[in-house]
């Protein structure tokens, strides 16, 4: 990216904003806009931009302010503990921030003498529900916790004629006096968090607007009622990291679709810039962010994730799941050697033997190493059983080794007639010899190892997500 007088200074106070992923949302957006060229309902002047975080202590919040109008800042974002504090500091507030209570945005206010303060968040959040086509009109809505996240929440369930909207808060005074704040009491409901049996409504939108569950609490909750969660459709978690949280995975299992707020970030980063530099931002643009914030959060650096084991032990679903949460490819050797050969891997082996099939792995990783990028690669269950194959994998990328017992393994694949060496008398007796025979190559090639019999495959990617990151 340039960077010269041009050049304009966007950024973010907080504390702490060590780590913020906003410098990816728009540091990316600056990247990738070409601001010589006329941009579609454009009507400012626009200009390269670089987006900073400022840590900055409660004591210098109003200097920070001001010294950043002085210096001519384009616009700043504003984080935890300040969105209230701020718009003690600024210019002028906008209608919806002004009501919310909270400001996460300030736009410089061209020929004045300050900022001018909007909130994004429930912006950011109305176009995560339009992606994922949830809609609010004539819905009961239960929101979970009555902190700053609830605001803007609640204010978006009236903007978009929520039905209904109860308030479930661990103490029932937090839960009353913001909805006293918003008013229109009696479609507002507060009500302690254990007393969520008493909502009979079904079809239920729900919003978890707590910390809880946040990483590296993967497994706590806000709510265990099950039989709540019968009664929720569309299950909304605030939390983005970890990408399936404890409260998502009980909406899920109950029958209901459920989200992470990773696009709510985006999207709020999105209008931020756009009121920044009056300007409407392509859709393909915004899509490139969002699969860079996937894999930033997911998939730590990006780099390629390998999976190994024996049939049977989880490759393909796993990997799936890993792909659709980081936003990186899925790719399965088997499949691959297939579209290449233009046989079945049951018709190579009958064919042209298990000597020639393993030549031809060998061949497919040769062909992947300094193409392959950003992507799960799911591998055949005998590919590091040849020495090079084993080399050759570590050189593409982070190795996991999915492990599950003979039985575990037995009782997923019998029955199955399009694996090769399973095709005998006694088939436990032969995945018994055969993971015998492999198992120190596995764990030699691999730098991970993961044991699948007992887990819920989600939780397992949820455990490869993390290790990721490190």
């Amino acid at each position: 990216m340039r960077v010269d007088g041009y050049t304009k200074t966007i950024g973010l106070i907080g504390n702490p904003v060590e780590h913020t992923l906003s410098p990816i949302i728009h540091n990316g957006i600056s990247e990738r806009m070409d601001f010589s060229e006329n941009i579609s309902n454009r009507k400012g002047n626009g200009s390269r931009s670089v987006y900073l975080p400022f840590h900055v202590p409660t004591e210098g919040l109003q200097d920070a302010v001001k010294g950043a109008y002085a210096l001519g800042v384009q616009g700043l974002n504003v984080t935890v503990p300040y969105k209230q504090l701020v718009m003690e500091y600024i210019e002028e507030t906008d209608e919806a921030a002004a009501r919310i209570g909270a400001v996460n945005t300030l736009v410089r206010i061209q020929n004045g003498h300050g900022f001018r303060g909007y909130n994004t968040d429930w912006e950011g959040l109305r176009c995560q529900l339009q992606d994922d086509e949830i809609s609010l009109k004539g819905k009961t809505v239960v929101i979970l916790g009555a902190g700053g996240a609830a605001r803007a929440v609640l204010y978006l369930c009236l903007t978009e004629a929520a039905d209904k909207v109860y308030i479930l808060n661990r103490t029932l005074e937090r839960a009353m006096e913001l909805a006293a704040e918003f008013g229109q009491m009696g479609r507002i409901l507060p009500l302690k968090l254990q007393d969520a049996g008493k909502i009979e409504e079904t079809d239920l939108v729900v919003f978890q607007a707590t910390s809880i569950g946040l990483y590296p609490n993967v497994n706590d909750v806000v709510l265990e009622d099950e039989a709540f969660y019968s009664r929720v459709a569309e299950g909304i978690d605030l939390i983005y990291n970890p990408a399936e949280t404890r409260f998502m995975q009980l909406v899920e299992s109950h029958g209901g679709r459920a989200f992470n707020a990773l696009k709510m970030l985006l999207y709020q980063g999105v209008r931020a810039y756009e009121l920044w530099f009056d300007l409407q931002l392509p859709e393909d643009v915004i899509s490139e962010i969002l699969q860079e914030l996937k894999c930033e959060l997911y998939a730590g650096s990006g780099e390629n994730l390998i999976l190994i084991g024996f049939m049977g032990s989880g490759k393909t679903t796993v990997g799936r799941i890993l792909a659709d949460r980081t936003g990186m490819k899925f790719l399965d050797t088997d499949a691959l050697l297939e579209e290449k050969t233009g046989k079945s891997i049951s018709e190579i082996f009958a064919t042209q033997g298990e000597k020639e099939f393993r030549r031809l792995e060998t061949e497919l990783l040769r062909e992947l190493q300094g193409i392959l990028k950003n992507t799960i690669l799911s591998t055949g269950g005998g590919m590091p059983l040849r020495e090079e194959n084993a080399v050759l994998l570590k050189q593409l990328g982070k190795v996991v080794y999915l492990s599950a017992s003979s039985e575990v393994i037995y009782d997923r694949l019998k029955g199955q007639t399009d694996r090769p060496l399973l095709q005998v008398e006694d088939p436990l007796g032969r995945i018994r010899s055969l993971m015998e025979e492999r198992k120190s190559r596995y764990e030699a090639a691999s730098d991970l190892m993961v044991d699948t019999g007992g887990e819920d495959p989600h939780m397992l990617a949820e455990i490869i997500t993390q290790y990721m990151r490190q």
